[in-house]
């Protein structure tokens, strides 16, 4: 065969002697099973498998798994027991694992949500069946060219939208990053020429630079810390890309083209030597991240930072307004930290009895997390949430205590409450980020800490669909307006008998149905508002925007508290206006135009020479009510719109 000296030689260096016959044997067993069957690029199977088992072994993965990438396709000809036999039931579920990831090849939501289900599901019984799925879709993508273009942009796109970041989220950094550059190549070939030929033409410069850094980052950590290694690391061309996209600078200006990793001895050391890069150059602001206590949820661990570094300095000065500082890239990990990395983390996990490994399963929950958050979804939405959950970006934020959750970028404080537990999310009624509060719609900034604020009486809201953005509190929120309308409401009157009250409230509570609600004059809150009472009695709330100030530690007698959609009675709407001539018939004429039915209209003048307008409307909902309050806001002269 071909490959089969190479693969051989980069085997030996990697596995025991009885791992290596075990590979030999199974190389055998394909030249002698699968003669005559190909590829689509009209490649020998025999030949395929070889790229695939050495994706295997290039990803730091077991001889097992190996094995079990060389046997790929033999499942469509033989026997479970016929592999069980040759190489045991460990290898052969591997293998026959295969069968459950095969669908029709067509480009459409249905069958694409369908995989990447089969592929989760089949990751929580035996992640090891994923893996080799991933390594036979890498061996796939280095022959791309033999189809038809607009199948080769056809396949890179999917690569790119589900199995890189599937592959970086199982931490085969090897699969994920050849991965990435393939299809990056296919959908803009002349692009990754130009990114490529860059780094050529400039490899002697970059490679200068490091090198003195390098021997400069020596003499400054050596005498200081335990350092084992300095090295210099590539960057991704797709990653190359995407900054100069999202900077909208061309390549010549980017100033972040060099990586280096730094290894050392403790995880102590880690910590000593960001002290001192950070001491000695210019670190970049908001590039620090921290993934040794915050571990990916791939368990990959490092420290990252940034830092500016001027070129030509002899005396080793680095000065912050240097227009010509090269930003270099800084991984600090220890020796076992980087093993993991560089060797695939996946290479660690426990595969025997893996039902009852602790790790195995923080490793794959995510896994299960997803699919039990999508268990009712559409094939749409599975796909809009998973590209949401797995692929975009992340940000960490905290509890009080210290415990990190991740959570997709523009989260909010509900979506944090959700993370943590579905009874937190439907209870909460607020909280605080970094000691202030703030309201349930307040978006997560990264490496914030986050208290969540709850009362046994909230519920979940469909209100809340429009402003979460996990795909977690999304389900969770729906499943629990499914359960709460499925339990019978009281039959209490809305409205006590005799109330002689003439116009209706906009707000409810549906624990306090018997109460008189009133807005707080301290931030007067309007329709859409995220609301939060306060109960002065048993019959009367106050009822605040919920990022008041004045709530602020007075949350004792909190009360959640909702725009109501329809009403039944008149509304009284207030503006606070200017005095002009002809502001109340311009208020009036606005308000009817709007097809309201209009029972009162007066003025009256308040203090600094203002007008109060009052009108008492009957509104159809709640939509109607926010047109009227923007179509008011907007009439000359006035300066605030409230209701009481």
């Amino acid at each position: 065969m071909k490959n089969k000296e190479r693969f051989l030689e980069l085997c030996e260096r990697k596995y025991s002697n009885k791992d290596l016959r075990l590979i030999n044997k199974s190389i055998e067993f394909v030249e002698l099973n699968l003669v005559g069957e190909k590829e689509f690029s009209r490649t020998p199977l025999s030949e395929f498998n070889l790229d695939v088992g050495e994706i295997l072994v290039m990803s730091g993965l077991s001889a097992e798994i190996v094995v079990a990438g060389i046997l790929y396709g033999v499942e469509k000809d033989l026997a479970f027991k016929d592999i069980a036999m040759e190489f045991g039931e460990e290898i052969a579920k591997i293998v026959f694992g295969q069968l459950q990831l095969r669908v029709i090849k067509k480009n459409n939501t249905l069958v694409q949500a369908e995989m990447v289900r089969k592929i989760l599901l089949t990751g929580l019984d035996d992640v090891r069946v994923v893996f080799v799925k991933l390594a036979v879709k890498l061996a796939n993508l280095r022959i791309i060219s033999a189809l038809k273009e607009k199948e080769q942009r056809r396949i890179a796109e999917d690569i790119l939208e589900i199995y890189v970041p599937l592959a970086m989220r199982l931490g085969l950094d090897y699969i994920k990053n050849n991965l990435e550059d393939l299809a990056f190549k296919t959908l803009h070939p002349r692009k990754y020429e130009e990114i490529s030929n860059f780094f050529k033409e400039t490899k002697s410069e970059r490679e200068e630079f490091l090198r003195k850094f390098i021997e400069e980052l020596g003499e400054i950590l050596k005498p200081r810390v335990g350092v084992v290694k300095i090295k210099g690391r590539n960057k991704q061309i797709k990653s190359i890309f995407d900054k100069i996209h999202k900077r909208g600078e061309p390549l010549s200006k980017q100033k972040d083209h060099y990586a280096i990793r730094i290894i050392v001895k403790g995880e102590r050391d880690c910590y000593d030597v960001l002290g001192i890069l950070h001491e000695r150059f210019i670190p970049v602001e908001g590039r620090l991240k921290d993934y040794i206590n915050s571990p990916k949820l791939s368990g990959y661990q490092s420290l990252h930072t940034v830092v500016r570094v001027s070129v030509g300095n002899a005396d080793g000065k680095r000065e912050a307004g240097d227009e010509n500082a090269k930003e270099i890239e800084v991984q600090i990990r220890t020796e076992k930290m980087d093993e993991e990395a560089e060797e695939g983390i996946a290479s660690h996990w426990n595969y025997k009895g893996v039902s009852g490994d602790a790790g195995f399963e923080k490793k794959v929950g995510w896994m299960k997390a997803l699919m039990e958050s999508q268990r009712d979804s559409t094939d749409k939405e599975f796909m809009k949430n998973l590209k949401l959950d797995l692929f975009a970006d992340k940000i960490y934020c905290y509890t009080p205590k210290g415990d990190v959750r991740e959570l997709p970028k523009d989260a909010t404080l509900l979506d944090f409450a959700y993370s943590i537990h579905q009874q937190i999310g439907e209870r909460a009624i607020g909280g605080r980020i970094d000691g202030k509060f703030v309201s349930l719609k307040e978006v997560l900034k990264n490496g914030c800490v986050v208290e969540i604020l709850t009362n046994k009486n909230q519920r979940p809201r469909r209100d809340w669909l429009k402003f979460v953005v996990s795909s977690r509190a999304k389900s969770k929120i729906r499943q629990g307006i499914k359960r709460y309308e499925s339990i019978p409401v009281p039959k209490k009157p809305n409205i006590l008998i005799g109330d002689e009250r003439d116009f209706d409230s906009l707000v409810e509570s549906a624990d306090f149905l018997r109460s008189d609600f009133s807005f707080a004059k301290c931030c007067y809150p309007l329709p859409k508002d995220e609301l939060l009472g306060v109960a002065k009695s048993q019959k009367k709330i106050l009822v605040h925007k919920s990022d008041c100030p004045r709530l602020a530690g007075n949350l004792k007698n909190a009360v959640p508290v909702f725009w109501k959609e329809k009403f039944n009675r008149p509304l009284r709407l207030k503006a606070l206006c200017g005095d002009r001539s002809g502001i109340l018939a311009d208020l009036l004429n606005t308000i009817s135009r709007g097809g309201f039915v209009v029972r009162s209209a007066n003025a009256r003048i308040v203090g600094n020479g203002d007008v109060e307008c009052d009108f008492v409307v009957i509104p159809r909902g709640l939509d109607d009510v926010c047109w009227m309050v923007g179509r008011v806001g907007k009439v000359r002269g006035v300066s605030q719109v409230f209701f009481e």
